[in-house]
């Protein structure tokens, strides 16, 4: 994945740096990125790089010393090896650079993959937040073709990766926007998400969930503010007490917050597009690719279908009502668009008022 349009053409700095405990040094790191920074150039996607370094030394032969080495000229900025990616208070190249861009001189920064630049979204934010969000600026992964820029859809991608751990992997499948947004897509997380037709995991048979409700309507609550006699409701749908518990909460849940009924509609369309496609034979079809394409687009919505808060951020995101969109959603060619997933930003007061089925009380999700 390349530049965005409205970033190409401009002037740009190189950020290198080696995490402490890594192989290898930021030379032979500016030398894998080489080829990509000529071919960067040569399509004019940016403007020539000066190649002089800024920061240490790239051979490791002088030592750092700030007031002589950070007011050199170049576009390549250097940390150098063992540099934590974490406390940026030892990152006195990484603040030059953010002061150069902040006052003009660059519209955007080069790195080989994001977590050369940072792995902390917190401390990446305090410092430089409003290069993206405020000033126009774009910080740009050659490897996986990532950016943080105005786009809030990517500034939450990363702000997760970075949390979650995941961005390690990322950078050696280097997977495109597409994709990654399919991954905020699916909520990372899936939370729980119903059991279909022609899964293993009900016998093929699926769950019955408005039955569920009906019964949960009819039992009621105990005084602790559980269902009644769960064990006999539970009995049968073939599971146990703990299942009926936590999926009638869970309505209770979607009720409160008014996308009960909607999400119901959701399952309904689902297992009847299963049914639909696999006659006789609805496990043969469940696992094949259009029905594996449409659980796999909407396990974020299944799971969360009033939004959710991602775990440790202040993001909040809302994924899609799937209803009208299952032609598409089952193509393999199915392209997630910019605004598939809606994203705001929480204040404090607002993550408090959130409804339980609206959090993710730990991250337990991968993106590899």
């Amino acid at each position: 994945m390349t530049l965005p349009k409205e970033y190409q053409g401009k002037k740009y700095a190189l950020y290198l740096r080696r995490s402490q405990g890594e192989t290898g040094d930021t030379k032979s790191q500016l030398q894998r990125i080489q080829s990509k920074v000529d071919q960067l150039e040569k399509s004019k996607k940016i403007k020539k790089l000066d190649r002089r370094i800024v920061g240490r030394d790239i051979d490791g032969k002088l030592k750092f010393k700030a007031e002589r080495d950070l007011i050199l000229q170049g576009d390549i900025f250097n940390e150098g090896n063992g540099q934590s990616g974490f406390k940026f208070e030892e990152r006195p190249v990484l603040v030059e650079l953010i002061r150069r861009v902040r006052e003009g001189q660059y519209d955007g920064i080069l790195v080989e993959s994001m977590n050369r630049f940072a792995r902390d979204f917190a401390g990446l934010s305090h410092l430089a937040l409003p290069l993206w969000r405020e000033e126009g600026k774009i910080i740009y992964d050659m490897n996986s073709g990532q950016t943080l820029d105005a786009n809030r859809t990517n500034e939450a991608i990363i702000n997760s990766q970075m949390t979650w751990g995941g961005i390690g992997k990322l950078e050696e499948i280097a997977k495109g926007k597409s994709a990654l947004k399919g991954k905020i897509a699916r909520g990372y997380l899936a939370g729980s998400t119903p059991e279909w037709i022609g899964a293993k995991s009900s016998g093929g048979k699926g769950q019955d969930y408005r039955k569920l409700w009906a019964l949960g309507q009819a039992a009621g609550l105990n005084d602790r503010g559980n269902l009644n006699d769960p064990t006999n409701i539970a009995r049968m749908f073939g599971k146990d007490s703990k299942w009926a518990t936590l999926w009638y909460g869970k309505m209770l849940n979607y009720e409160e917050l008014g996308v009960l009924d909607e999400w119901l509609d959701n399952i309904d369309m689902v297992n009847n597009f299963i049914l639909e496609g696999g006659g006789q034979y609805p496990r043969r079809f469940f696992n094949q690719k259009p029905v594996k394409n449409l659980l796999d687009r909407t396990r974020g919505y299944f799971g969360y279908p009033a939004g959710v808060n991602l775990a440790k951020t202040n993001e909040f995101v809302v994924f899609p009502n799937p209803f009208g969109m299952l032609m598409e959603l089952v193509k393999d060619d199915f392209d997630f668009p910019e605004n598939f997933v809606q994203v705001r930003i929480l204040k404090p007061s607002e993550i408090s008022q959130l409804n339980f089925a609206q959090t993710q009380p730990r991250a337990r999700g991968k993106l590899s």
